[in-house]
């Protein structure tokens, strides 16, 4: 199993940071790319080498989780937010670059990104993961793709799935799985507001962070959304001393 590491050792952080707001064939979004860049500078605060990418297209996206899978080599902490639209389709998640149509079935493999390719590249070596996906918003893109699949619609699922993770990995969600989130009134969703809030709170666990942002969402948002993590960290993970 992973060796639980206490956050001074973590020496070598690195991070992938994308925000989608700006998407052509639906309505924009108003939150990701400034949930994105807020969570990158925090991030770099914190010492991790982020790799950031904001309103990008498929191609784009490609590009940034190459980079990112190289800047990953040797690093014992990684961690992954996106903000913008997703989707689950037969169980995986898919996250939507901005260029995405999803017109047919066939193209979601072309259109979008499996979340799992990301968490593969994060989970090849021993390491500590943590994942934030702030990608439930209501999706136009998944009502008319489970128009187009007819009377398979049914594989095409509100929010997003559950995902399975190799140890020493945490995800959390905006929201719960088969759930939606809220794009937030603010410069930031009401889940990235909280995150901003707690993940640098000086020798506060992880697991402790994510409770106080779903205490704080559950308030924020009337109890409509309610963040949720699937956790298999062995140790703490402190990301602030």
């Amino acid at each position: 199993p992973v060796k639980a590491v206490a956050s001074g050792e973590f020496h070598h952080r690195v991070a992938l940071v994308i925000g989608n707001s700006n998407y052509s064939a639906v309505t924009p979004l108003r939150n990701p790319r400034n949930d994105a860049a807020d969570m990158a500078a925090k991030l770099r605060k914190l010492g991790f080498n982020v790799v950031e990418g904001t309103d990008v297209n498929r191609r784009g996206m490609d590009e940034v989780i190459r980079e990112f899978g190289r800047k990953l080599d040797g690093a014992d902490l990684a961690l992954f937010f996106y903000a913008g639209h997703g989707l689950q389709v037969g169980g995986k998640n898919y996250l939507v670059p901005i260029d995405a149509k999803l017109e047919r079935p066939g193209d979601l493999a072309l259109d979008a990104v499996d979340v799992g390719v990301v968490l593969a590249q994060m989970e090849a070596e021993k390491r500590v993961n943590i994942v934030l996906l702030d990608a439930c918003r209501d999706n136009p893109l998944a009502r008319s793709l489970a128009r187009s699949l007819g009377t398979r619609s049914t594989s095409v699922g509100q929010g997003l799935a559950t995902i399975q993770s190799a140890i020493g990995t945490m995800i959390a969600y905006a929201t719960q799985p088969e759930n939606v989130a809220l794009d937030g009134e603010g410069r930031n969703s009401p889940f990235t507001t909280a995150l901003l809030k707690y993940i640098a709170t000086p020798g506060v666990d992880i697991s402790t962070v994510m409770r106080r942002v779903r205490a704080d969402v559950i308030a924020a948002t009337k109890e409509k959304q309610v963040p949720w993590d699937h956790s298999s960290l062995t140790g703490d993970v402190i990301l602030a001393q």
